[in-house]
């Protein structure tokens, strides 16, 4: 009869004194009042009556006594065991770690405060606005981790407000919460989880279908266990991203290079196996560059996520593809049967990416070269395969972009000169290998010379004067054109101006700006800088700009030209009738000059579409007042006709080809009068 009173009292501990004391209290009272009635009955005389007294008060201390010890020992062994299981409680959680501890507390949680179930949740979703439980225990089964929406939960209190404690009617309170509704929760006890930033990173609870015995202990336990459960959660997050970053890409979400190699060295194997023949395939995005330079690294990183989302929709389940870094792209194939198949996927992959990209209200064009390896033909190993698929890539970049190849073996040999044309390019600026060609330009009479065309060329200790077309395309890759560029127009600007003091006539030099150093964002200003220092006049100047290179962001070249035409430069577009411009976005940009195509020229008095394209071009460039300068031209036919159709300059071999500086200097002395001859030839050789 004792032992249900003295549970029910010590459940509040706080309290405790004051109740044992009432207890006693009643015990007196109710002793007094009924001792006395029952010896007045038994005991009419006075001295036994008396001797009675005393006995009851010798009673009295001795049951009063024995019910003070029996409280107190209850309470003192309740506490002790509370003690003891909670001792051992923190002992075995904080001796478990990851999924073991997560498991062991939700576990003894429920066992302590006898309640039904028990979870430890983290935050998901783009808000955080669902729950996804990391370990769950209910009492009467295994339950698995399961996924919930955090509104109208108890749970949502508990992440916005902090501790929520409800002792009963749970699905009162919150009706729309179909899983306590579900498992038929009564009571609740919730409190969030905090990382180092003070963030709530999830919610750890327990329910019971019954009203919980202990509140107060729950929400204890609950407090002491928080922080080492957050601890806990936040390493196990920390650990995911670690190994995330580790196998995945963190821009794209793709598979990075150590993933790729692990899966390609599993597939293989299992290739020679099942007599399968798996392909790499390495995909590049032709001059993917200019995006990051024209419209910012922000936009060309949305541009390769969706380049990565766009490879994987055209892949099969068990393709793998993973971002190499930057631009570059590997692809798996583990199932093909044969080389038709790699092909035919290669295929469908640059058809996927020509589709327009939308970026910031800019629609951008992508091209992609492909290489490809085939094992176990061009490769019996992981570092082979991926080697030579890297060879092929090159290979299709140097037949154009825009396409796929096989390896085959004798690319080796072509990528090994490759690698040392480039390494010896980088040392032609330092060693002084570069040199200055002009080609004149002459009025279309062919009378007078009135420009000249700045050139490149490289002329190689070993090799002699290296063709334009082996070294310019590799720099432009490499980026070593831009500080070529930027030498071409230094030499240039004091080259003219050098000519200018030696007293010959003014002309206007023509420097091509390739597409790397157009997207420079301080192109304008090295240009001023560069006619600051040489001291030659802006209107001197000619840029010369590629039709396809103002295309590919007509906006943003609008913006650039028109910055360098603020400096006074003269622009020119190089092989106009080769790119795709319109007359609408024509007469936006800020150009002087168009400059026909040597192709067009060519075949002027045998081609009547290409005599149509030039009628056309000189026709449209007049109607916006701008000249036309030809290139390429060879034969007196050929002038002539340019002659007959009002062509405004001329260039080709048929006046000269691109001569050395000292050559261009004779040919100026010649038209020359006698003393600006003889004063020009002092100055030059000064200088």
């Amino acid at each position: 009869m004792i032992r249900p009173i003295v549970r029910r009292f010590c459940a509040d501990k706080k309290r405790l004194p004051l109740k044992i004391s009432l207890i006693y209290a009643l015990f007196g009272v109710l002793w007094i009042f009924l001792s006395d009635s029952l010896l007045e009955l038994l005991f009419t005389d006075p001295l036994r009556h008396y001797r009675s007294q005393t006995l009851k008060g010798w009673v009295f201390v001795l049951l009063s006594a024995g019910l003070l010890y029996a409280v107190i020992e209850h309470y003192r062994r309740a506490l002790f065991r509370t003690e003891e299981s909670f001792d051992e409680l923190v002992q075995g959680v904080s001796a478990a770690t990851g999924e073991a501890f997560f498991s062991l507390l939700t576990q003894s949680l429920c066992q302590a405060l006898k309640a039904d179930f028990a979870f430890i949740g983290e935050l998901t979703g783009e808000d955080g606005n669902r729950v996804r439980t990391v370990a769950v225990y209910a009492q009467d089964g295994e339950v698995d981790n399961f996924e919930f929406v955090l509104a109208g939960t108890p749970c949502e209190q508990v992440v916005s407000r902090g501790l929520v404690s409800l002792p009963a009617d749970v699905c009162r309170h919150f009706p729309e919460d179909s899983l306590a509704a579900t498992l038929g929760v009564t009571s609740y006890v919730g409190i969030p989880l905090f990382d180092a930033e003070g963030q709530v990173i999830g919610p750890m609870a327990v329910l019971s279908r019954r009203p919980l015995a202990d509140m107060a202990l729950a929400v204890k336990m609950l407090k002491v266990f928080s922080l080492r459960a957050a601890a806990e959660l936040q390493r196990a997050r920390s650990e995911k991203t670690i190994e995330y970053m580790a196998f995945y890409d963190p821009l794209t979400g793709l598979a990075n290079k150590r993933l790729f190699q692990d899966r390609l060295e599993q597939a293989l194997p299992q290739a020679r196996r099942a007599k399968r023949f798996p392909a790499v395939l390495f995909l590049d995005l032709d001059r993917f560059r200019n995006v990051n330079d024209t419209l910012g690294h922000a936009a060309g990183d949305q541009v390769l996520k969706e380049v990565g989302e766009r490879l994987q929709l055209t892949l099969r389940k068990d393709d793998t593809v993973a971002r190499l870094g930057g631009d570059e792209f590997l692809i798996l194939l583990p199932n093909i049967r044969q080389a038709e198949d790699a092909a035919h996927v290669a295929e469908k992959l640059i058809s996927g990416l020509r589709v327009p990209f939308e970026v910031d209200g800019f629609e951008l064009h992508l091209a992609a070269s492909i290489g490809i390896a085939i094992f176990p033909f061009d490769g019996e190993n992981s570092d082979s395969l991926l080697r030579n698929a890297d060879t092929a890539l090159n290979r299709a970049k140097e037949l154009g972009r825009n396409n796929y190849q096989f390896y085959l073996a004798e690319m080796n040999e072509s990528s090994l000169n490759r690698l040392g044309m480039e390494s010896q390019l980088r040392k032609a600026l330092e060693r002084g290998e570069l040199r200055l060609h002009f080609q004149p330009q002459y009025e279309v009479s062919g009378a007078r010379m009135v420009g000249l065309e700045a050139l490149l060329r490289w002329e190689h200790p070993e090799r002699g004067m290296v063709p334009p077309a082996e070294f310019i395309p590799l720099a432009e890759e490499t980026g070593l054109i831009v500080p070529m560029g930027e030498w071409v127009l230094r030499q240039a600007c004091a080259q003219n101006r050098a000519w200018q003091a030696a007293g010959f006539a003014p002309l206007r030099v023509a420097v091509n700006i390739s597409a790397r150093q157009f997207h420079q964002h301080d192109l304008a200003r090295l240009v001023r800088d560069v006619l600051e220092e040489t001291g030659l006049e802006p209107q001197w100047l000619e840029l010369e700009i590629t039709e396809s290179l103002i295309m590919q962001d007509s906006q943003g070249a609008v913006q650039k030209l028109s910055q360098l035409r603020d400096l006074g430069v003269q622009i020119a577009i190089d092989d106009f009738g080769t790119g795709y411009s319109s007359l609408s976005y024509l007469k936006k940009f800020p150009i002087q000059t168009l400059k026909i195509d040597r192709s067009f020229v060519k075949d002027l008095g045998r081609n009547r579409d290409d005599a149509a394209i030039v009628d056309a071009v000189i026709a449209l460039a007049h109607s916006l007042s701008m000249d036309v300068v030809a290139e390429g031209v060879e034969t007196a036919d050929q002038l002539g006709l340019l002659r007959g159709k009002k062509c405004n300059r001329v260039q080709g071999f048929f006046f000269h080809p691109p001569l050395p500086g000292e050559q261009i200097t004779w040919l100026l002395e010649q038209t020359a009068t006698p003393e600006v001859a003889e004063e020009s030839s002092l100055l030059c050789s000064a200088l």
